[in-house]
């Protein structure tokens, strides 16, 4: 393994809880793709951990039975649930296995997932492959959380899926986004618990438990057509966000403007932070550009001690006329 791989760390933590072994006596193999079976070996030793303080398993005639045997008779799985212990696992029936192998209080939900973008409620172990992501033992592999549910796997990436299940400090907190399409030309990435409210006449959404979400504002004038918003300099247009904010009792702080685009419009963004009539402070990040006749401000915000990395998500996946923008946040 290369000393740089991602997944180095999770592979040496299930070599020193006994988690995995190599596939050979000097390979791990970590692009090799997980078996049933494999995956059963996993479970039983976390389960046996767990329970027993260590796992005493070994192979038998085939290699696998004894591992079969264990977790059917300690309810990891059910005697109807696999026809070929050989044959390659999909990510879904191995969260079903992992989150078997301990009890659902050792699981305890650290994030709040509303939806995942391919796993409908009703699927065939959805409300493992949930409680998982509510664990954060998974967490997709997108902003959005898409899981693949009937993809397989590697040996590396279950390497790092089953050291958070064995061991709670490596578990994930995170949000995961929705898109929210607004207009013809706008798609925003939010927070999966953002809700809309346009009770002020301004399209605002905003999910109350993480303090995030965006507010849009557009004014449209025939002398805007065929304008460019960089036709301002940086340094003009700080000074026009920073003074329109506070002409609304608002105040726009530490603000730096940096000229971007969305394909063919050409934008500027606007960090900075952002404090609300009622005190209240929130990280932003402001896109300015006019398309048509029309000025568009794209107002995103998160709390201020917020991860950082939700607001750079928003920044960065926000989409106009199907292009997002360039250069990222």
């Amino acid at each position: 393994m290369a000393a740089d791989a991602w997944y180095l760390q999770s592979v040496k933590t299930c070599y020193e809880y006994g988690l995995m072994k190599g596939a050979s006596a000097v390979a791990f193999n970590p692009d090799g793709v997980l078996s049933v079976a494999e995956a059963l070996v996993m479970a039983d030793r976390v389960h046996g951990i767990f329970t027993d303080g260590e796992s005493t398993l070994t192979n038998g005639t085939p290699w696998y039975q004894p591992y079969v045997d264990y977790a059917l008779e300690k309810g990891i799985i059910q005697a109807e649930d696999f026809s070929d212990y050989t044959a390659k696992v999909t990510r879904a029936q191995m969260a079903y296995i992992f989150y078997h192998s301990l009890p659902a209080s050792a699981l305890p939900a650290i994030n709040d997932v509303l939806s995942l973008p391919d796993v409908d409620a009703s699927a065939l172990y959805s409300e493992e492959v949930f409680a998982l992501y509510d664990a954060g033992v998974l967490t997709g592999s997108d902003i959005y959380g898409t899981c693949k549910p009937d993809s397989t796997i590697t040996r590396a990436e279950a390497a790092a899926i089953i050291s958070r299940v064995a061991i709670p400090a490596q578990r994930k907190t995170f949000t995961l986004l929705k898109q929210q399409t607004l207009g013809s030309e706008v798609v925003l990435a939010l927070p999966q618990g953002a809700q809309a409210d346009s009770s002020s006449g301004i399209p605002t959404f905003l999910d109350l438990e993480t303090g995030s979400g965006a507010i849009i504002n557009s004014s449209t004038d025939e002398a805007y057509r065929g304008m460019s918003i960089t036709l301002l300099s940086a340094a003009e247009m700080t000074e026009l966000l920073t003074s329109s904010f506070q002409a609304s009792g608002l105040t726009l702080s530490d603000a730096v403007s940096t000229a971007v685009s969305f394909g063919a419009i050409k934008s500027y963004r606007t960090t900075g932070l952002f404090t609300d009539a009622d005190g209240i402070k929130l990280q932003t990040v402001i896109y300015t550009y006019i398309s048509s006749s029309t000025m568009h401000m794209i107002c995103l915000v998160a709390a201020e001690q917020s991860d950082p990395a939700l607001l750079q998500n928003m920044a960065n996946y926000l989409s106009v006329a199907s292009c997002t923008v360039s250069p990222k946040l």
